[in-house]
């Protein structure tokens, strides 16, 4: 039961991160929230860039996954393999979407603040 109401939890805060993400795209780069990498908050443009990106990926995710814990709650509400399945689906989804964003920040800006290579 426990695994389940970690999913529903988890599934909920990337959602809400998504959101906040996505909402604080258009304000200026800060160290208290957002997608902050050292990349990311080089310029105002990839600031906007990154939280947008990375964002609705989280948006998506957290939706998803919500969907499916409550699909195999329904379905099979004993089948906690399934569930942890999903929990581990939750990790693996995020880092790709940090990873991801990240790559796409290099390849479209490929510079820091100082015009450094990273």
């Amino acid at each position: 039961m426990i695994v389940i109401i970690v999913n529903i939890i988890s599934s909920l805060s990337i959602v809400l991160g998504g959101i906040i993400m996505i909402k604080y795209a258009r304000s200026h780069a800060d160290f208290t929230i957002g997608f902050r990498t050292k990349r990311s908050m080089s310029s105002e443009e990839t600031w906007c860039f990154a939280n947008r990106s990375c964002g609705f990926a989280w948006l998506i995710i957290g939706a998803v996954c919500f969907v499916l814990t409550l699909a195999a709650l329904i379905i099979a509400p004993e089948a906690y393999i399934v569930q942890t399945a999903i929990l581990i689906f939750h990790i693996s989804a995020v880092a790709v979407a940090v990873i991801h964003t990240e790559m796409q920040l290099r390849r479209k800006f490929g510079t820091d603040a100082n015009n450094k290579k990273l």
